[in-house]
């Protein structure tokens, strides 16, 4: 891919990135010779170049993140505190925390903001997705448990780490922002996409049974959480796990990324359900043994079902945005993996039978 795509696809001038880039990595000190290639990925306010240093050795390279707009309140969906201003890109403010408290995110080398380029450590191209389904079951187990063993560092060391200004214990899965997850799959897998399909009396229990969703999830112990902590976001590099995507952080139920880990996409149908459940109780003990252990087993589980419950009916909904909004059709091929979660869970609890039977009358996918 052509890194002049990258800038296209953001509205940016490539006659602007290349001087730019020139100037900024010839005051770092990087070597006079090099080539820049764009990178698939990135969200429709940023984007992702390499650049490889020609005659290195061993070879050399960085990743430039590139902003479309470097105001660094974009973005931000979420209900920040009342009364905390956010002062510095989200980005940046969580790698810095997250850095501090040893998470392993890429380091950070230079950031011009006149510019929008952000300049961080190359992790390479091994997605956990790819080191998961290359290993054996031995393999996967260990690999599942190295970034579980990450995901507790994250919620725990950088959980407690004093930081006033750090924006992830500024903002928090709200009422608001659990329902907007929620009512995004009635908006979009039924009423943009079929239409207002449902009966006042079957809109009326769909949005009950959110509402009850909604306030158990409140009401369910709160942890600082990475919210997109999955398999396309992780790396491995010299056997480690290192993390990706982490702007978003937040305080939320403290199951939710664990939820997130083994049931986005279609990675549960990727690891089986033998090794979901080994790492549910993996996570419980291994917090157990980090000092935290907010709920007994059972209590637990059931939060656990419910965050995969409530992502799962977000993540259909997201996908159908993404499809029909944003023009990127690939993602509906993750949908048959996600329905299946979905129509799991939903058995899962006995008081929202009727919905299911509501709801497939309309999304076959469900039966």
């Amino acid at each position: 891919m052509n890194w002049q795509a990258v800038c296209q696809r953001l509205d940016i001038d490539p006659a602007t990135i290349l001087p730019a880039i020139s100037k900024d990595l010839a005051d770092l000190g990087f070597p006079p010779r090099f080539e820049i290639v764009g990178l698939p990925g990135g969200a429709s306010n940023r984007g992702y170049m390499r650049v490889n240093f020609k005659a290195q050795a061993p070879a050399q390279s960085i990743i430039v993140m590139v902003l479309r707009d470097p105001d660094f309140k974009q973005a931000i969906e979420e209900v920040v505190e009342k009364g905390f201003e956010i002062k510095e890109l989200p980005f940046l403010n969580v790698l810095k925390h997250f850095q501090a408290a040893g998470v392993t995110v890429p380091a950070l080398i230079h950031y011009n903001q006149a510019k929008g380029l952000i300049y961080i450590e190359d992790l390479g191209d091994t997605l956990l997705r790819d080191a998961i389904l290359a290993a054996d079951q031995s393999g996967r187990q260990r690999l599942l448990k190295a970034a579980i063993d990450e995901l507790v560092l994250l919620q725990l060391d950088a959980g407690v780490r004093e930081d006033r200004n750090f924006i992830g214990f500024r903002v928090r899965f709200s009422r608001e922002l659990l329902r907007w997850e929620l009512d995004h799959f009635k908006e979009w897998a039924l009423d943009k996409r079929l239409g207002p399909v449902l009966k006042e009396s079957e809109s009326k229990m769909l949005d009950a049974s959110f509402e009850k969703i909604t306030e158990e999830l409140l009401a369910s112990p709160y942890i600082l959480s990475h919210r997109d902590y999955h398999i396309d976001n992780l790396m491995v590099k010299d056997d480690k796990i290192r993390i990706l995507d982490f702007q978003d952080a937040l305080m939320a139920p403290y199951t939710y990324d664990l939820a997130s880990l083994l049931y986005d996409r279609d990675t549960s149908q990727i690891i089986g359900p033998g090794l979901i459940e080994e790492m549910v109780k993996y996570y419980f003990d291994r917090l157990a043994r980090g000092g935290c252990q907010p709920q007994e087993f059972s209590a637990y589980r059931r939060l656990f079902d419910l965050c995969v419950l409530h992502r799962a009916f977000k993540v259909v909904g997201r996908f159908y945005f993404l499809a029909g909004e944003k023009k990127k059709p690939e993602y509906l091929n993750f949908l048959p993996s996600v329905y299946s979660v979905l129509s799991q869970y939903l058995n899962r609890f006995n008081e929202l039978a009727a919905l299911k039977k509501m709801l497939a009358q309309y999304l076959a996918e469900l039966e």
